[in-house]
């Protein structure tokens, strides 16, 4: 099965994280999020997202118990930003007492947080580890989708930084972080953070320091949304502003250059899409295929998506809600995620986007797409239905 590493499976109402400055609830979100982990997911053949900020828990517990249909969920529960940061989403206006208790929208679905020192910190770390994230992510810069922050802020403070790592080390797991320059990336990696996403402003130092850690630290790369969207300013999302727009052109320019030099220099690399929002969701696989149009091959593309991203799920550790096998691979000894189609990816990648030739796809040794043999036949292994514990026919 495909892993998704770089999911934001809570943020799909059609405002993208706009909607979370006014109106949106956790339960329309809960609705939004079960659609989308069925047919734009699961359904496409990815068994695995690690959801990378957002608090889809209650939702990965129905489907470990069998009651919903949909991919198994690593979730980083609510990413950390200071105030003014990556995951600060609430209005401009927004009283600061609400945005310091954490009572704007966004906190208050629990999708991010946003502290000020490192007591902030712990506590948030702390929590998100209560309600089962299985590691945590950390808003080391400025980004794109979001109001207040250039790309070239820094982020959480050292110390913060620091505060986090060592909380999520105290429980055997491991910080991601958002950023995308140079001195962000170096700064984290000095404070011991793994994983490190975007990064499409950094030169080569740096990536030859990442290099030479080895599969101690790993590059998630967004490709279709950083070469195909973030480089043309008329394609990015109609909820962006002309600011944000302006940024995501900037990190466009700028990926191309990011995936040749992590390539060059044989960065260990997980594929993540960051892919949500009604324009985008239904195409996530296409941020496989673009890995072959930034340069790297099929193989490649598809073990950024496969192996490799199960190697960086094992780093949760105790906290690992999927601790008893392997992900990634097929073997003895590890789930049984399978995806046949009708052709080789490795001869032509882009037949994965054309789901008639996604023949079969099996999570947990169940069977949720068949086309190659009819339901009554004596082989036929169908997914679990309401006579096997109530559980919910897909």
């Amino acid at each position: 099965g495909l892993i998704d590493m770089h999911q934001h499976v809570m943020l799909n109402p059609p405002e993208g994280t706009a909607a979370y400055q006014t109106r949106w609830d956790g339960a329309a979100g809960g609705a939004y999020t079960q659609h989308h982990l069925v047919n734009n997911i699961l359904l496409k053949g990815i068994t695995t997202v690690r959801d990378i900020a957002g608090d889809p828990l209650d939702i990965a517990k129905a489907i470990d118990m069998g009651q919903l249909p949909g991919p198994r969920i690593y979730s980083s529960g609510g990413a950390i930003s200071q105030t003014g940061g990556h995951g600060d989403w609430a209005g401009r206006n927004v009283p600061a007492d609400v945005l310091h208790n954490h009572k704007d929208m966004a906190q208050a679905t629990q999708n991010t947080w946003v502290v000020n020192g490192p007591d902030q910190v712990t506590e948030a770390v702390r929590m998100n580890l209560r309600r089962g994230a299985a590691f945590i992510k950390a808003m080391g810069g400025g980004g794109v989708a979001s109001e207040f922050d250039p790309l070239e802020i820094m982020g959480l403070a050292k110390d913060e930084v620091a505060r986090a790592v060592e909380i999520a080390a105290d429980n055997g797991t491991y910080v991601a972080t958002h950023a995308y320059h140079e001195d962000s990336y170096n700064r984290l990696m000095d404070l011991g953070v793994r994983s490190f996403e975007h990064g499409f402003l950094v030169t080569e130092p740096t990536v030859k320091r990442m290099a030479s850690r080895g599969q101690d630290v790993v590059w998630s790369f967004q490709c279709f949304m950083s070469v195909n969207t973030f480089g043309d300013y008329d394609a990015m999302p109609g909820f962006f502003t002309h600011e944000q727009k302006v940024k995501g052109v900037a990190v466009g320019k700028g990926a191309r250059n990011a995936a040749k030099l992590m390539n060059k220099h044989n960065v260990f690399t997980i594929g993540g899409s960051d892919m949500f929002g009604i324009r985008f969701v239904e195409r996530i696989k296409e941020d496989i295929t673009c890995n072959v149009d930034a340069g790297y091959t099929a193989a490649q593309a598809l073990k950024h998506w496969t192996g490799n991203a199960g190697i960086v799920l094992k780093w949760s550790g105790p906290k690992n809600p999927y601790p008893i096998y392997d992900l990634g691979t097929i073997k003895k000894g590890a789930y049984a995620d399978l995806l046949l189609w009708n052709g080789n990816p490795l001869d032509d990648i882009k037949l994965i986007l054309d789901e008639e030739r996604l023949e079969f796809i099996m999570k947990d040794g169940l069977v949720y797409k068949n086309t190659m043999v009819e339901a009554d036949h004596p082989h036929f292994r169908p997914a679990r239905s309401p006579s096997t514990r109530g559980q919910y026919p897909l």
